[in-house]
């Protein structure tokens, strides 16, 4: 079979920029996939050269702050808006946060600069504190609903980022109830379990409990939306709606096959994906040199050749593939996974 071959006119332009802030964090998830993570904090300069890449074409792109915790470094995040300000670069700002350093400040600051905020939670309080560990013994699920309810009295949406394992699969619809609980909850999004970092001790959900997790969230959120009114979305979902409507294109969501995706450690590496730090092969240059375009290309052709199998799908078209990430440290693709997209197309 011919090995696919990925090729640029030029040089790839970056769509989504990630500054890992800081390796450090005040949790200890159980499925941490940022083992390998610098815990040192980003300096301001690596921050800025790292947006330099991405700003220079003039191209809209995301820009998301994470770690670790990022706001363990809340003064990195300041320089690097203050900066995306300054030089009118068409960048989409976005926190993936624990939420349990939030203060009042804090949330006035990401609500001026309109900073889109997804919060880390997996679950109602038992679940979640079994799976989201803080390093002092205190309820992470406390400190982590403590900060939502700061955003939601500065009238701030926000999106739940829900990673799932067999852990917590057959506790799903309680994250819907949290997320209707809370009251600032706008989207929900399953990341299912990668097998990185810690996560190469836990398993993955069953595709069989995945489907029945994915049908009951659902239809639970129609019944809580009849009786309060407020609509959430599920984001495989809505990328599935685009995909259907021609508003995205199959695959379009894996930046890092395409080379558009640079992921920055702390010490100033640019890698493919967070998945893949400290992964060689992913290595694709620094700040200071910039992206290596031989490297990258050789990454995106080895992720296109380990997904060929969603690109021979006939579901490719509504589905819009998998993360090849999730499929690293198996034997086989991610099961789970295709049943969940194949559940939410049932419901367009």
């Amino acid at each position: 079979m011919e090995k696919i071959k990925i090729s640029y006119q030029k040089e790839p332009v970056i769509r989504n920029l990630i500054l890992s802030l800081t390796g450090h964090c005040n949790f200890q998830c159980v499925y941490c996939y940022a083992a390998y993570h610098p815990e040192r904090k980003m300096e301001k300069e690596i921050a800025l050269k790292a947006i330099d890449m991405a700003g220079k074409s003039g191209t809209p792109f995301i820009l998301q702050f994470t770690g670790g915790e990022p706001l363990l470094a809340f003064e990195t995040i300041q320089a690097a808006v203050a900066y995306v300000e300054t030089k009118n670069y068409p960048a989409i700002l976005q926190l993936q946060t624990n939420a349990s350093l939030m203060t009042e400040e804090i949330a006035d600051y990401l609500k001026t600069h309109h900073i889109a905020i997804g919060v880390s939670l997996d679950g109602r309080p038992p679940v979640n504190d079994a799976l989201r560990k803080t390093k002092d013994g205190s309820s992470a699920s406390e400190a982590t609903i403590r900060g939502i309810r700061i955003l939601a009295s500065k009238k701030i949406a926000v999106g739940i980022t829900c990673v799932v394992t067999s852990a917590n699969v057959h506790f799903l619809p309680g994250i819907v109830q949290m997320a209707y609980y809370l009251g600032n909850v706008r989207q929900i999004g399953f990341d299912l379990l990668r097998c990185q970092g810690k996560g190469e001790g836990l398993a993955p959900a069953s595709p069989a409990d995945m489907a029945l997790a994915v049908e009951q969230c659902y239809k639970l959120s129609l019944k809580l939306e009849r009786t309060t009114g407020v609509h959430i979305r599920f984001s495989q979902l809505e990328k599935i709606r685009k995909i259907t409507s021609g508003k995205a294109c199959a695959f379009g969501q894996c930046y890092a096959m395409h080379g558009e995706e640079a992921y920055v450690t702390s010490d100033g590496k640019i890698y493919a994906c967070s998945s893949l730090v400290g992964n060689e092969n992913f290595l694709l240059g620094d700040v200071w040199h910039g992206m290596d375009l031989q490297k990258t290309k050789i990454a995106g052709e080895q992720i296109a050749e380990s997904m060929r199998i969603c690109r021979e799908c006939p579901q490719l078209p509504s589905c819009g593939g998998g993360c090849f990430t999730r499929w690293l440290g198996r034997t086989g693709k991610a099961e789970e996974e295709c049943v969940m997209q194949r559940t939410f197309t049932q419901f367009l």
